[in-house]
């Protein structure tokens, strides 16, 4: 299996890909908001089986114990979908249930708190046509769901190979609600997500020299920032655009861009250390 590649693909089929050798994934599909790109989701139903194909290739790939994150807007709105009429449809909880029959289970839950939504949204307005009690309320965040395949950490790491945040930066990314900017000028895609979600991800749930994997690549923004953290990288795009604007993107990352993997030792470690020099 070649590493550090970008296909042009459907991440519904990665046959590139071998079994249980992705480490982390952490990518956002599709939210079926009538973006450009989502013209092929016809219905709702269609959505959810686009969600459910994908994440079974994923979990195929992933090693016993690897995480997948999934950053995704929870509901979609929905009158592209039945009658006309709004309604808020929850999105995630058919995911989990899904997974689940594929032996891989929620983790953890992470809210993503971006803008606030009347700055850089349509359907939040204030204004004469709104009726009073007929405001729309759009949520200022998106969430990170994590799920671990198995039931079971890792076997190939354990406590004694070592954490690579120290003290301070995990009671930052542990707190499960992270204040991170929206990206605010889409001008590579039309969907791009902050590298610092991306980086928050990589650093909680992956060794230094893991594999990290994006099935819904875009603008490369996961394979960029696992190069950076000395991770290896995997992508699948579909459009061959954003393929080809993602493989120069993390071309041009260069080894001075390249951050250092620093092993953490805290007091109990470093005691336990000098008594078997001393």
């Amino acid at each position: 299996m070649e590493l550090n590649k970008i296909y042009l693909g459907d991440c519904r089929n990665m046959p590139e890909i071998d079994d249980n050798s992705v480490h982390l994934t952490v990518g956002s599909p599709p939210y079926a908001v009538n973006k450009g790109y989502e013209s092929y989701i016809k219905s709702l139903d269609a959505h959810y089986q686009l969600l459910f194909d994908a994440y079974k290739e994923v979990a195929r790939v992933t090693i016993p114990g690897g995480k997948i994150c999934v950053n995704i807007g929870d509901i979609v709105v929905g009158s592209q979908y039945n009658e006309g009429f709004v309604e808020e449809l929850m999105v995630l909880p058919k995911l989990v249930d899904y997974l689940r029959t594929l032996d891989t289970y929620l983790y953890a839950r992470i809210i993503w708190e971006k803008d606030d939504p009347w700055q850089n949204s349509s359907h939040v307005s204030f204004h004469s046509k709104v009726q009073h009690a007929s405001f729309r309320i759009l949520p200022a965040w998106e969430y990170v769901f994590v799920f671990r395949k198995g039931k079971s950490e890792r076997v190939d790491k354990s406590a004694s190979d070592g954490r690579f945040i120290d003290k301070d930066r995990w009671k930052e990314l542990v707190h499960g609600v992270w204040k991170i900017r929206s990206v605010q000028a889409n001008d590579i895609h039309a969907a791009m997500f902050p590298e610092q979600l991306v980086k928050n991800c990589v650093e909680l749930y992956s060794f230094p020299g893991d594999t990290v994997l994006d099935n819904w690549t875009g603008s490369g923004t996961t394979a960029a920032v696992a190069k950076k953290l000395g991770r290896n990288y995997l992508g699948y795009e579909l459009d061959i655009t954003y393929h080809d604007m993602a493989v120069s993107r993390v071309d041009a990352i260069t080894e001075e861009m390249i951050t250092p993997s620093v092993i953490y030792r805290d007091k109990t470690v470093n005691r336990e250390l000098q008594e078997k020099l001393f």
